[in-house]
């Protein structure tokens, strides 16, 4: 028997019942939804909606389902549709009726976005910390390699000598902001949408300020109808993991081209690499490779949940069951793209002598001629630079490079230019240029430590900001659960919650 089959004449057929539960979805909700449970009944007992005893026998019910559940013992039948009616069918099965007075001032419609933002904030601040992590790790890489020469590049084509800590530090710039934006996102996450019942309240003298103090949540959402229409709470997560990912993406292209024979310039260490089923001398950068291919999965999961709220009217539809599998997979990429990354840059080898020689080789020295030019000759810096070009035309067609001082000083002659060859000689070494760059933002040595300085003061605030949070958190829900185990013990429960601000 349905718990909702009261105006129905026929039970649903196996065909729609395997299409529209939920089961294998909600299995990972599961905790999150006795969570939400016991801060209800709790709720209903404190506000005299449910007697004391019937409660102590309720809650007594989902403490055991709880316990179970942490040792894996909980399976979800399918017949039942979903969570809330797994559970709640469980406890009326060890209570009878009395377990039906749990459902009391609420809804499945307010239940399952509770569920969702009760589990969806936790795997985001395990996202962040993860983030965090390859943060800091390619931070402390960027710190020993500030002198280490990398050819940087603009269109795919031979730019500037940058150092390899630069590039280091670049990364870890930008999934520092992923980290924020992430942690940014959990704080819409966070907010109890338990009470608003199906769309429109309750007549019941619920207390929604206590539930929210009762799960860890910073604030109750404002508008019952919003709270369970909306999903831009499961949106907006979805946005910066993707932001997130296209990141991911990124840099897993650089370590594929750069550790190419034709580059060489990075090492993948053998165990993020896979070899050739035909090719004995192959290996292949795998787990960049699919980095870079798996931020195709969190697009799609962000394009899959827009197109199912576009155009839907307020109210809850059927449609929104459809918002968790996106999420659910796009957080298990996100989570695990991090943390391999993480391992494998911590182990990628970096080689500097076949870097320092695309450097030279690539005229990436030329732009620092045409500024000595313009700086030292007061010359217009567009005389320089077609200079400098017509420089670089004739090493190209003579196969010289920026090395060869004898060359280039006479072309320059012939271009009526004088300079001694020592001058020359600092000018084009790719490592005095990396050195010049000392403007702010620049690759210079120095200036790439002051960013590491401020990328290590961002890092240490989000992170103390991830770790308090998953911290109230964890420390709500272990003191809700204690004051739980002592109501069902005999204690009065006015007392209890009077630790318990709202």
């Amino acid at each position: 028997m349905k718990l909702w089959d009261g105006r129905f004449q026929q039970e649903p057929n196996q065909e729609t019942l395997v299409y529209t539960q939920t089961t294998d979805i909600d299995q990972r909700m599961l905790t999150s939804d006795l969570h939400g449970s016991i801060a209800h009944v709790l709720m209903l007992c404190r506000q005299d909606i449910l007697p004391q005893d019937d409660g102590r026998a309720i809650l007594r019910s989902l403490l055991g389902l709880l316990e179970r559940a942490r040792r894996s013992e909980l399976q979800l039948r399918m017949e039942l549709e979903d969570v809330h009616l797994n559970i709640e069918s469980l406890v009326i099965e060890e209570l009878g009726p009395l377990g039906g007075r749990m459902h009391t001032a609420r809804s499945r419609n307010d239940q399952v976005v509770t569920d969702a933002r009760l589990y969806v904030r936790e795997e985001l601040l395990r996202l962040v910390s993860e983030v965090l992590a390859l943060v800091e790790l390619l931070s402390d890489k960027a710190r020993t390699a500030t002198d280490q020469l990398l050819l940087g590049y603009t269109h795919s084509q031979a730019a500037q000598p940058i150092s390899y800590g630069f590039w280091l530090s670049c990364h870890a710039t930008i999934f520092l902001r992923d980290a924020c934006r992430l942690l940014q996102s959990s704080e819409t996450v966070n907010r109890n949408p338990l009470g608003a019942c199906a769309l429109a309240g309750t007549s019941f003298p619920i207390d929604r300020n206590l539930t929210t103090a009762l799960l860890g949540f910073d604030s109750l959402t404002l508008h019952a109808l919003d709270a369970t229409s909306s999903r831009d709470f499961l949106l907006e997560p979805l946005a910066a993991m993707a932001i997130f990912m296209s990141n991911v993406s990124r840099i897993s292209e650089e370590i594929v081209i750069w550790s190419s024979f034709e580059n060489r310039v990075l090492q993948v260490e053998d165990s993020f690499a896979t070899g050739s089923s035909i090719m004995p001398q192959k290996k292949n950068p795998v787990v960049a490779e699919l980095g870079r291919a798996r931020a195709g999965g969190v697009y799609g999961a962000l394009m899959h949940l827009l197109t199912v709220v576009k155009s839907l009217p307020m109210g809850y539809c059927c449609d929104l069951q459809e918002d968790k599998p996106p999420v659910w997979r796009a957080l298990e990429i996100s989570i695990s793209s991090a943390s391999i990354l993480r391992a494998q840059m911590a182990s990628v080898r970096f080689k500097g002598d076949r870097a320092a020689q695309a450097c030279l080789e690539s005229f990436s020295t030329i732009t620092e001629l045409a500024n000595y030019l313009t700086r030292e000759k007061s010359m217009p810096f567009r005389d320089a630079h077609r200079i400098t070009g017509r420089l670089v035309l004739e090493m190209e067609r003579k196969g010289r490079t920026p090395a060869d001082s004898d060359f280039v000083l006479g072309i320059l002659g012939q271009l009526g230019v004088e300079m001694d060859a020592a001058t020359l000689r600092e000018l084009v070494d790719p490592a005095q240029a990396m050195r010049r760059q000392r403007s702010a933002g620049g690759t210079a040595p120095e200036c790439v430590v002051e960013i590491l300085g401020e990328i290590g003061a961002e890092h240490d605030r989000l992170l103390g900001l991830c770790r308090s949070r998953t911290t109230a958190i964890q420390q709500a829900l272990a003191r809700m659960l204690d004051i739980t185990s002592r109501f069902v013990g005999g204690e009065t429960l006015s007392d209890l919650l009077d630790s318990v601000e709202t």
